[in-house]
């Protein structure tokens, strides 16, 4: 009888259709620019229905203080200090410099396994709807497993927000038209055509990276709007309500087509917020390794599955994506392709944590924000930052200094010291490109840093 329960359970399973997934990556949003994460002056009422319905992270990371890195880790499960794209692409030059930056790919390696490849081969259509910026041509969406690929290209920024966007390779709308509009309208028809199969859509958002455009009448919902933090700007906030808005259109239609508890939807960053973001109360901001570089929001909704209404403390981080998506599909890795992240399916069910480790970032690069190149972990409540420059460290106990104003490395110098061996230990475990000493620096030629 045992068996034949079993036997069952495990038909009645494959019966089930496999769930559907959109990941909704923002480009430079800032911690707190949302009202889940306690934003007054933004708008954001479909972020926060996702955080009502769904599970909140306080405690989300991406892998790298920039885009291109932390889009790899996504799509690889792989630490960008293994991938090799721990820069934006293709990456800065500056003469001055102390150091010479590693050396990045031309693209994300075409020996990585991507996640629609295991996706497309178990069945699933997949789109790539937004900004790619993984590197052109053979490095493609379209050429990495991806079915589609709309408006995505090596490119890292954008002209304009509007129509006709000022030349770029985009399939253009009527001349006007918003960006993130056209996004929506290709990603609501990608579910309509795929709504009885199960899909994939990775939408990677081109805002609210600059240039700050937003529809006039967006705009002028926030005229008279009071501020208490008296930092907000109009335009930025309408960009913010325009990501916003498409999560509602996402929403709506699943719901239209009763796909809402067969749909599992993501929502986060690629690194933190600009100096027009909110990233209160952590310091700093995109391009370092503060928190205010790396800590994003995250809110997973999966009506029926996940419980409704919850905050999660855990530190979680962009390479668990992978093998999470895996398994909330039930479907195989590629033969050979092996994760650093880990399945956060039990932590969002309610079953379980995971067992407590250490996160890492290797950033050997010169940030446009003004960042030396630099490296990181956090064990526990631990975090330690080493400059690679001078090869001075910062140490900081998040749980007591969320906004990292108490240095303590000189205070608790033997964990100081064995936290940096372990850093170092890890980098060299995944083959991290280092930077290197630079013949030509000349320090008066620093001051030209920005």
């Amino acid at each position: 009888m045992r068996y034949l329960l079993g036997l069952f359970l495990a038909t009645a399973a494959l019966a089930q259709p496999r769930p559907n997934v959109i990941f909704v990556l923002v480009d430079d949003m800032g911690y707190a620019d949302t009202t889940p994460y306690g934003n007054p002056y933004n708008k954001t009422p479909n972020v926060e229905r996702m955080a009502r319905e769904g599970m909140r992270f306080t405690q989300a990371y991406a892998a790298a203080p920039n885009c291109s890195p932390t889009r790899a880790s996504i799509l690889t499960g792989h630490w960008p200090a293994r991938t090799g794209v721990t820069q934006y692409l293709p990456g800065n030059d500056f003469p001055w410099a102390k150091l010479l930056q590693a050396e990045l790919p031309e693209g994300l390696p075409l020996d990585e396994t991507i996640l629609a490849q295991p996706l497309g081969r178990a069945g699933y259509a997949t789109a790539s709807v937004g900004k790619w910026h993984l590197g052109g041509g053979e490095y493609l969406p379209e050429n990495r497993g991806f079915d589609l690929n709309f408006a995505g290209g090596p490119w890292g920024s954008h002209n304009s927000m509007f129509a006709p966007y000022k030349g770029e390779p985009i399939l253009a709308g009527p001349p006007g038209e918003y960006l993130t509009d056209r996004l929506a309208a290709f990603s609501e028809s990608f579910i309509q055509a795929n709504r009885d199969q199960p899909f994939f859509l990775y939408l990677p958002l081109y805002s609210v990276h600059g240039p700050v455009e937003a529809k006039q009448s967006r705009i002028d919902g926030f005229a008279g709007k009071p501020d208490p933090t008296g930092g907000h700007d109009p335009t930025y906030a309408a960009m913010v309500e325009g990501v916003d808005w498409i999560v509602g259109r996402l929403m709506d239609k699943l719901e239209e087509l009763n796909l809402t508890e067969r749909t599992a939807i993501f929502f986060f960053s690629d690194n933190g917020g600009t100096k027009r973001a909110d990233n209160r109360p952590l310091r700093s901001v995109k391009g370092w390794l503060y928190e205010g570089g790396v800590r994003e929001p995250l809110i997973v909704r999966w009506p029926g599955t996940i419980p409704a209404g919850r905050v999660d403390e855990t530190p979680v981080t962009s390479i668990d994506f992978y093998p999470t998506i895996l398994s909330m599909t039930g479907v195989a890795d590629a033969a050979g392709h092996v994760s650093d992240g880990v399945d956060l399916m039990p932590l969002l069910r309610g079953e379980g944590r995971p067992a407590p480790r250490t996160l890492y970032w290797h950033y050997p690069h010169y940030s446009n924000a003004g960042s030396p190149p630099s490296g990181a972990l956090r064990e526990g409540d631990l975090k330690l930052i080493e400059w690679f420059e001078d090869d001075r460290v910062e140490l900081f106990d998040l749980a007591a200094d969320v906004s990292e104003q108490k240095d303590l490395a000189q205070e608790r110098p033997a964990e100081a010291r064995r936290l940096l061996e372990k850093l170092r230990a890890w980098r060299k475990s995944v083959g991290a490109k280092p930077a290197l000493p630079n013949p030509n620096y000349d320090p008066a030629k620093v001051k030209r840093r920005k």
